[in-house]
């Protein structure tokens, strides 16, 4: 059809000429798409200007058609000439119509219906858009489909239209998805993030944005997606972060088409920080460009913000103006989030001019309208929230594929564990020599500090004296706390592995090196605050628990105004009662035990009630070895000395009293220990370690 209606006006000397005419149009076409994002237009311009003088010539009507259709696509991306663009897209759909390219005609539906959308007449943008999705059908052009469909989407949403807009938005994602070209789905993501900016969502619209973004940084992407990224960021007050990425733009050297919408995108961000002198060049700037290529979107986003401008710097008449002039194009094309914005805008001027009845006008048309557009946003949000469970769905069914191939690898996991597990065993054996070398250098510096003492005896003050020796004396007993913990630790370890309980050997070992890694920190500070003891407890507690197969249960309450981060002692203070209530009182227990730790804050004084409901001091007596009793002993006796030199107390057990717990019946019940610390006498700050 198309070779007898291009002969019927062409000699037969003329098949070079098409092809000359053809191969004119693919290079506009190339070169129009490689200049798309601000390129100059020249070079695909010359093109179809010289495809479409050569075709009229000899009457080759697919060739004006298409250099038609290339120079309003022109006009649209690069001159943003919106009413060049519409005529001559039209002519180029009325030279189509005699053809069968179906490529064509799409081509001149979308152009068409971009430059009706720039001119705010969604309603025909709208048709030329659902023409343009069915020939790409027809055609079997799927890509092109989704990127109309991605347009009409954002028509919708310019529209005020949300619901609609997100669900044509979903299906574009959803069909970009299933032909499995990455470049097509981040675009419909990036659309999305656009969506969710409009109904406020602006966590999940970052969200998207990144996923557009596919691994790259906003300053990895082309100008636009950079814009977009900077506006959300000030949208969320997240300015300095905005004017980083704003500064990637080089506005010298900005092509019209990207200059016109940073100028309005770095207005809005002076406008959000209230800087108004600042903002007004930028909006100014960018409203004559829009005038200039009749884009009716953006205009109405200048004059609002032009409006809003002068209405911070009390210039009531000029905002005045610029709010009437965005109102009356809203009107024209129904934008009513536009219309809403207006009406606000008018009825906050005129209500700060005294005139009362203009201005309950037009807040009562805000009001109407602000209740209309929300609503259009919270039906957005639901069908956000839909679409949002739908995804969780689908990711739910692929861990559960997922879970199949980990069955499989399920041994190789435990024989890998089962190695690094014994690796592990290797480094704590090291850590531990090195540990016992770093004690004995502790037992080294303990003497040359004593040394040092006497040297400072002669030199300074009686009290400072006794104040160094007591920084390092409490140094040293803490020293001595340390090896406790590790081989008591280091014997669970050995038991679960010797056990074949390797999961637990690993859980218990994590929590082992976590509790060793705070007890070394602790060791640089004379006293830490109350939370890190409590969580020292916790870890403590846990791994007897885990040790002990659950044999008993903890709980620990802190009075509700006790402020366990203002509030210092000295550190593994507690544990040591802690453990002589497990080891000597539930441990022995056939049942389950249960340990209580209560903490109150009273005159001054921290109060620490640790009760156990184990077998008593008595029957613990019978059972336990000697060299358990000289433990307990030498425990007690180094926390009670601690807690003497850090008072300044001559007595050493003052601070807690032990007290047996027993039954109506006369039969033992527990123990309780009570601590008492008086906070006001250790120091507010941790002291430095001597060096």
């Amino acid at each position: 059809m198309l070779a007898g209606t291009v002969r019927s006006w062409a000699t037969p000397g003329d098949s070079a000429v098409y092809k000359r005419i053809d191969s004119l149009n693919e290079k506009a076409v190339r070169w129009v798409r490689f200049d798309k994002w601000g390129m100059p237009m020249d070079t695909s311009n010359c093109y179809a200007v010289e495809a479409l003088r050569e075709s009229r010539k000899i009457g080759y009507t697919h060739g004006i058609a298409q250099a038609l259709a290339c120079q309003a696509f022109v006009m649209n991306m690069h001159a943003n000439d919106f009413p060049r663009a519409e005529q001559l897209a039209r002519e180029s759909l009325e030279w189509y119509d005699q053809t069968d390219d179906k490529k064509g005609i799409t081509l001149a539906h979308y152009v068409l219906g971009f430059a009706l959308f720039a001119q705010s007449r969604f309603d025909e943008a709208l048709r030329h858009y659902d023409l343009a999705i069915a020939y790409a059908n027809r055609s079997g052009a799927k890509l092109e489909a989704i990127y109309m469909l991605t347009l009409e989407g954002e028509a919708y949403r310019e529209r005020g239209d949300y619901e609609k807009a997100f669900d044509i938005l979903r299906h574009a994602a959803r069909w970009a998805e299933t032909i499995h070209v990455p470049d097509v789905a981040k675009k419909q993501y990036l659309s999305l993030a656009g969506l969710f900016i409009q109904i406020e969502d602006y966590s999940t619209a970052e969200r998207y944005f990144h996923l557009g973004l596919g691994g790259k940084g906003p300053g990895q992407t082309d100008y636009w997606d950079l814009m977009v990224y900077a506006e959300l960021l000030t949208r969320q007050h997240k300015f300095d972060s905005a004017l980083y990425y704003y500064g990637k733009f080089d506005s010298a050297h900005l092509a019209p088409t990207i200059l016109r919408s940073y100028l309005v995108s770095k207005g809005e961000y002076y406008l959000y920080r209230s800087e108004y002198a600042t903002a007004l060049p930028y909006l100014l700037k960018s409203l004559a460009y829009q005038r200039q290529m009749n884009d009716r979107n953006q205009m109405m986003r200048c004059l609002q913000d032009i409006s809003r401008t002068y209405y911070g710097l009390h210039r009531d008449a000029d905002a005045f103006r610029y709010a009437r002039e965005g109102l009356q194009i809203a009107i024209q094309t129904d934008a009513r989030q536009n219309i809403r914005d207006g009406c606000q805008q008018l009825y906050l001027l005129h209500d700060r001019e005294g005139r009362t009845d203009s201005a309950y006008a037009y807040y009562r048309r805000y009001i109407v309208l602000k209740d209309s557009v929300l609503n259009d946003q919270t039906k957005g949000k639901f069908a956000s929230y839909d679409y949002e469970q739908q995804i969780k769905l689908q990711n739910k069914e692929k861990q559960l594929l997922e879970v199949c191939l980990r069955e499989e690898m399920l041994t190789k996991n435990l024989l890998i564990l089962g190695i690094f597990v014994l690796l592990l065993l290797s480094l704590v054996y090291v850590w531990i020599i090195r540990l016992k070398r770093r004690n004995e250098a502790h037992r080294r510096k303990r003497a040359e500090d004593e040394l040092e003492i006497q040297r400072l005896e002669g030199e300074r003050s009686k009290a400072a004296l006794q104040q160094r020796a007591k920084e390092l004396e409490v140094q040293a007993l803490r020293s001595q706390m340390n090896p406790h913990f590790i081989f008591n630790c280091l014997n669970a370890i050995n038991r679960f592995i010797l056990g074949h309980e390797t999961e637990a050997a690993s859980d218990y070992l994590t929590k082992f090196s976590r509790l060793m890694r705070m007890i070394m920190n602790h060791s640089r500070h004379s006293t830490i605050t109350l939370a890190d003891e409590i969580e020292v407890l916790q870890l403590y507690l846990d791994m007897e628990r885990l040790r002990f197969k659950d044999a008993f249960d903890y709980r620990i309450d802190v009075e509700e105004d006790l402020d366990t981060e203002d509030i210092r002692i000295p550190p593994l203070l507690i544990q040591p009662f802690v453990e002589n209530a497990v080891w000597h009182g539930l441990m022995h227990k056939e049942e389950r035990g249960f340990l209580s730790i209560r903490m109150r804050l009273k005159d001054g004084a921290l109060t620490c009630i640790i009760r156990d409901n184990g077998i008593g001091r008595k029957q613990a007596g019978l059972l336990k070895s000697k060299s358990a009793e000289k433990h307990k002993s030498m425990g007690l006796q180094i926390t009670a000395e601690r807690m003497a030199l850090l008072t300044g107390s001559g007595e050493m057990q003052h601070f807690f009293q032990i007290d047996d717990l027993y039954e109506d019946t006369g039969l033992p019940a527990g123990t309780q220990v009570t601590l008492t610390i008086k906070i006001d006498q250790l120091a507010e700050e941790p002291v430095k370690p001597i060096s």
